[in-house]
Formats: structure tokens, sequence, C-alpha cells
């Protein structure tokens, strides 16, 4: 994942001090990320995504480009953040023009999103599979059980936490198109 990071930076024209200027993350915590040797939390990946002008998806897309995705259980490439206890895996990239990013997220124990919230352009759809999810947003909370879904415009202020007592799992389907095209994103 860092290497991916430091790659589109790079590829970018964006220095270490420029990506931290704009992710509010500090050079020396990229520096980290970039070399493997730090496991951001999903808020501080989130930065950073955002400040690179992309999404969750890049972090996950192979080469090839087509029109079906197929992924067998226990192949699906991911990525974890042993910080915030948490694991994304990715349900498919590489469609042509694909403008969602179909995850499953595993919550350990006290997992949460971290204490800013979050926004960005485009929506969420969260289904949770197991375990109980908090969501707050915009000044209200829901709590979701196995089978309660939520969706939401991801403009509006959001942060999560596993409410459980053991991990939760939801499916998260979440419309990026807007994120390429507009920078007034925070996290």
């Amino acid at each position: 994942m860092g290497y991916k990071l430091q790659q589109l930076r790079k590829e970018q024209g964006k220095s270490l001090r420029e990506l931290s200027k704009l992710s509010d993350i500090s050079a020396n915590a990229i520096s980290l990320i970039e070399r493997n040797k730090n496991s951001p939390t999903i808020a501080t990946l989130t930065k950073l995504i955002l400040a690179l002008n992309t999404n969750l998806t890049f972090l996950f897309e192979e080469e090839e480009v087509s029109d079906v995705i197929y992924i067998k259980n226990n192949t699906r490439p991911h990525i974890e953040s042993k910080n915030s206890k948490v694991k994304l895996e990715s349900l498919g990239t590489g469609l042509p023009n694909q403008n969602i990013e179909p995850l499953i997220a595993f919550f350990g124990k006290g997992a949460n999103s971290g204490k800013k919230f979050i926004t960005h352009q485009g929506s969420e759809l969260i289904y949770c599979l197991e375990g109980e999810v908090e969501f707050e947003i915009d000044g209200k909370t829901y709590i979701l059980e196995s089978g309660d879904s939520l969706f939401f415009n991801g403009i509006k202020p959001h942060k999560w936490k596993n409410a459980s007592k053991n991990k939760s799992k939801v499916l998260a389907i979440m419309a990026t198109q807007h994120w390429l095209k507009k920078k007034s994103v925070s996290a």
C-alpha cells in the first residue's frame, strides 16, 4: 500500500511537504507510511487518498481492465490497518469507468473512524452483515445490527465505530464518481 501511495504522489509531482500540507499529515508520517514502516489508520488513509485526488479502489487496482470481475472468497485483495483494527476487502475493481467502490469491512473490537468527522462527495451504502456498528451522521446516531442498512450523502459529516463487544462486518458500497472532480473533501 505504501509503495502505491508513493508512486502516485511522485507521478503527480508532489513532494512529501506538499502532500503533508494537502492532507494535514506530517511529512515524516507520510514517509513512514510510504516505506511500509507504519500502518495508517483509516482516517489517515482517507486524508491521503483524498489529497491525492483518488479513492480507495486505487489501492486495490490491478493493471487489467475488464467488463467482468470475478473474485473467489479468501482471494480478495485487502488492506489492513492494525492501528485502527480495520480490514477492507475489495469486492471488485477494474471495470471501465467504474464509479462505485464495493468493499467488505471488518471492524475489530474498539475500531472506529477517528475523532474527526469525515466528509466527501458521493454516497455511501452500508449493510451490516454481523455485529453492531454505530454511525453518527450530521448530529444523529444510527445503530446498525445484522440486516440493517444505512444510505447517506457523504457530504454530511459522519463517523463510525464498532459498537459490538466483538468483531463487526459490513458491506460498504461507495459511489465515488464525484471524488475526483471536487477537492473540497476532508477527513
